[in-house]
């Protein structure tokens, strides 16, 4: 049997039509995702202090919110949706100083923060044709903007220093001329540098406040790929869009899992072939998720509040499944590589997997020959102290 070169099919500099570019936005669908955050940070932030005093009832000025995106499109993971009722989000983090919290019991500050952002967003929503406000989140406001969208708004406080600080700061990039420095997540956005490493809290709708730092997990999956390269990144969208394709009848592995697994499972860059890169993290993913595998973020924490992951498998019933639809996956990229008696039937293998998204053009594969370079592949850097399951 020959060996197929499958990489061009995944990413390409040649080939528009690529699995990575068909797993990517459109550039008008990320306009309008970007351009409804900046109508929600507008309307809170202008709305939104006068609305919280009022259901605070206090006399003290509420301070206008500052913002931060989070999630996937903060960290370039983020995937189109494969098909209905999937949508693709984007998760828009609103902060309050804590001047406030002091004047009534926490929990009633909590409630009465997440309400006046929901109130605001309702008349948002209201305005606009479209735009449809879903409530049954207790994290968070969501706004659908279209069939396929939706902007999710969690509300947070952070101390009132660290609030000035961020004030201070964009006023300072923005007087020095560092616009392009300022916009590097949105127009709107402050430096994540500069977020406190402790004391974020999350409000929530009736449950009070949570311990909750979006900021961690970002850090976490940049710093991942900074070590390990970009090749990286693309193997976790490449995990995602696979996930998304697949029918799951009892639940699917999320996508901060998908992350932790892959980054545990890749320690070899290969330069141009990420379907040999795929390959080498899917084979190694069964056995990483048949043990723990610890949130990273949680790494510091006492061994009682680290975080297992693959623990969610079993609370939904689907680590076996899970387990076992890599193992085939797994067979079906080697058999695509090196156990396929045609570029055709590979492609076919390789659609069976991952959809329609991914290429149906056999005449982009090539044949390797003994004559053929081998890949050049180079170790990736390990964090200190990397270990994520036991």
């Amino acid at each position: 049997m020959p060996t197929f070169n499958l990489h061009s099919l995944f990413r390409s500099t040649v080939y528009d039509d690529t699995y990575l570019t068909e797993l990517t936005l459109e550039e008008d669908e990320r306009t309008q995702m970007q351009s409804a955050r900046t109508r929600i940070r507008d309307r809170l932030r202008t709305r939104l202090p006068g609305v919280l005093q009022k259901e605070l009832q206090t006399d003290e000025r509420v301070r206008a919110p500052r913002f931060f995106t989070q999630g996937s499109w903060a960290y370039k993971t983020l995937n189109s949706p494969c098909r209905a009722p999937q949508q693709a989000d984007l998760d828009d983090g609103t902060y309050l100083p804590f001047s406030y919290l002091e004047q009534e019991p926490p929990s009633v500050v909590s409630t009465a923060l997440f309400n006046s952002v929901e109130k605001v967003l309702r008349e948002l929503a209201d305005d606009t044709d479209g735009w449809t406000l879903y409530d049954d989140n207790p994290n968070c406001t969501r706004i659908e903007i279209a069939p396929d969208k939706h902007i999710d708004v969690p509300v947070y406080s952070i101390p009132d220093e660290e609030f000035e600080k961020l004030r201070e700061a964009r006023e300072y990039i923005l007087k020095a001329g560092m616009e392009a420095y300022a916009a590097d997540q949105a127009p709107e956005d402050d430096n994540w540098d500069l977020m406190p490493t402790h004391g974020v809290l999350m409000a929530t709708k009736n449950r009070g406040w949570r311990d909750n730092d979006p900021r961690p997990v970002k850090d976490w999956v940049n710093g991942e790929i900074a070590l390990k390269s970009e090749q990286l990144r693309h193997i976790m969208r490449y995990l995602k869009g696979w996930r998304d394709h697949q029918t799951w009848t009892k639940g699917d592995p999320k996508s901060i899992l998908l992350m932790v697994a892959a980054a545990e499972a890749y320690d070899t860059q290969i330069y141009a072939r990420d379907d040999l890169a795929l390959l080498g993290v899917v084979s190694k993913l069964p056995d990483i998720l048949s043990g723990k595998l610890i949130n990273p973020t949680t790494l510091d924490k006492s061994d009682e509040e680290q975080e297992d992951l693959a623990k969610r498998l079993d609370e939904d019933g689907i680590r076996e499944e899970v387990i076992q639809r890599f193992k085939n996956l797994a067979l079906k990229i080697q058999q695509a590589i090196q156990g396929s008696s045609s570029p055709q039937e590979s492609c076919d293998l390789l659609i069976s997997e991952f959809g329609t998204r991914f290429p149906n053009d056999a005449t982009r594969v090539v044949v390797e020959t003994v004559k053929s370079d081998s890949p050049d592949r180079t170790p990736v850097i390990l964090p200190v102290g990397n270990r994520t399951s036991a």
